[in-house]
């Protein structure tokens, strides 16, 4: 998957520099991020802006997997220029996991919310769908669990994301590793 990296650099500095100026989030443990090599970020999904934490605090190219009806007009146009993956809700998707398969080949970086939906419950998380660990497994790519805490309150602070150590789900049962993930993913949004 070819994705323009000067209109990626040009996007992640703008939103980036908003999502700082606005939400003032903080952050820890990026050191915990390789900075090369095929990798999974894996978190909770509780704002349109997750993807841009998560994004604007590495300096690798991470590839979202994201629902189909965002790519739509100008902003579907930057989302594939960017190497965005589109994903069709509630179908399986054997075209988007070749191309995220396509990329941790390469060593790139793919973002995957197993929640399969932004979280506007009370529940910490949803039911993690399987599709993350699937995929790591297969390719035998460690996960990096995040979590964002807080809420995007303009000029507020409040808002973090975390991100945990890199995880090998390569000999774990799928139940387990999925398990395993998502409790990761509590651990540090309960800290």
């Amino acid at each position: 998957m070819k994705e323009n990296k000067t209109l990626y650099k040009i996007a992640k500095a703008i939103y980036s520099k908003l999502l700082k100026i606005i939400y003032r989030p903080t952050v820890k443990g990026t050191e915990n991020i390789p900075e090369k090599g095929a990798i999974i970020f894996v978190g909770n999904h509780k704002h349109a802006f997750d993807p841009i934490m998560v994004m604007s605090n590495t300096n690798r190219i991470v590839h979202y997997m994201a629902k189909e009806s965002l790519f739509k007009g100008i902003h579907g146009k930057i989302f594939e220029s960017i190497g965005t993956i589109k994903v069709h809700r509630n179908k399986s998707n054997p075209v988007a996991i070749l191309k995220a398969e396509r990329v941790l080949k390469q060593g790139g970086a793919v973002g995957i919310f197993p929640e399969g939906t932004r979280n506007r419950t009370n529940q910490e998380l949803l039911k993690f769908r399987y599709g993350a660990v699937k995929i790591a497994q297969k390719t035998n790519t460690p996960i990096i669990s995040f979590a964002i805490k807080g809420d995007y309150k303009p000029f507020r602070k409040g808002l973090s994301i975390e991100f945990g150590k890199p995880i090998d789900v390569s000999k774990m049962e799928i139940e387990e590793a999925n398990n395993y993930i998502k409790n990761e993913v509590l651990n540090i949004l309960r800290k």
